[in-house]
């Protein structure tokens, strides 16, 4: 069994591990960075791929707005290369004065979102016609359609993100180990000291010993926690989406589901997204299933 010693291990290889490796390295630490599969094969790969700015908190908190709207404002500093502006539509379904509350009640909210739109290099929303509305977006069923409202967020390609983010870390000296999976930790005393890995490629065993041991397993961190006595605060959730392979709208449209939460469909690359579902899971993350009421879900509300 070999041994090695860097002053920060990090596990997991999705956005937040590559980030922080990457961030350790540039700082001078000695870093390792492990990752049980692939980089991005976990929740920062299987998502919308949209670098969300936060609308939704409007109501329930603001504070999460205007931080989403800075984070992804850093983001766009960081890797413009990377970033591709998606405009949404939220059609207004409601018929007469109904709809014309809806569409004040829309434009009220966006209204208050504009103040944050500039952190994350957002435009400003806009009121459209129903014939507007229709020109920009033809799928769209014109006689439940009264208007819409526009505002737009950010996508990215978050494999190419966490791909490059290693990149810059192994090229500022850290050591990026995919393939190798955390077995256990080490200790002195009660403080963890280091983690034991496997590599799954040649299934040899390892000890790395560290000054800091950071935890960005996303849903595997109360997994990786088994055995050492610590806690997390989570509750852990499963989104699911659908995958059509080709173009069917212009830009992204949001749409309700049948139990009214708010679901959309959105262009990426040479391909469409439906999403999401949202339901807590407490299952195994190494065994997750897609039911068909799931995908009928989505579809349906589509």
């Amino acid at each position: 069994m070999s041994k090695s010693s860097f002053d920060v291990v990090i596990i997991g290889g999705g956005v937040n591990g590559t980030g922080i490796a990457r961030d350790c390295a540039y700082r001078g630490f000695s870093t390792c960075l492990v990752e049980q599969r692939d980089l991005a094969t976990g929740a920062s790969g299987a998502n919308s791929g949209m670098i969300h700015g936060g609308a939704r908190y409007m109501v329930s908190d603001v504070k999460t707005t205007k931080k989403s709207c800075e984070d992804s404002g850093y983001i766009q500093q960081m890797a413009p290369h990377m970033l591709f502006r998606i405009p949404f539509l939220m059609p207004i379904t409601q018929k007469g004065i109904a709809g014309k509350i809806f569409g004040s009640l829309f434009e009220t909210y966006f209204e208050g979102y504009d103040q944050f739109q500039p952190l994350k290099n957002g435009k400003p929303h806009t009121r459209l016609t129903t014939q507007e509305a229709l020109a920009i977006e033809p799928g769209l069923k014109p006689k439940m359609v009264n208007g819409a409202v526009t505002m737009d967020e950010w996508g990215i390609d978050p494999f190419r993100l966490c791909t490059a983010n290693a990149l810059s870390a192994a090229e500022a000296g850290a050591t990026i180990r995919n393939h190798t999976r955390v077995t256990g930790f080490l200790f002195e005393g009660k403080r963890v000291c280091g983690v034991k890995v496997q590599d799954f490629r040649t299934g040899a065993h390892e000890e790395i010993r560290a000054s800091v041991v950071f935890n960005a397993g996303g849903p595997w961190v109360l997994k990786i926690l088994e055995g050492t006595g610590a806690t997390a605060k989570m509750r852990p959730g499963k989104g699911v989406h659908v995958i059509l392979d080709r173009r069917v709208v212009n830009v992204a449209v949001m749409c309700s589901a049948v139990d009214g939460r708010s679901i959309f469909i959105m262009p990426h690359d040479n391909s469409t997204i439906i999403g999401t579902t949202d339901d807590d899971f407490y299952g195994d993350p190494d065994s997750l299933t897609v039911s068909k009421d799931e995908v009928e879900y989505l579809i349906q509300g589509i």
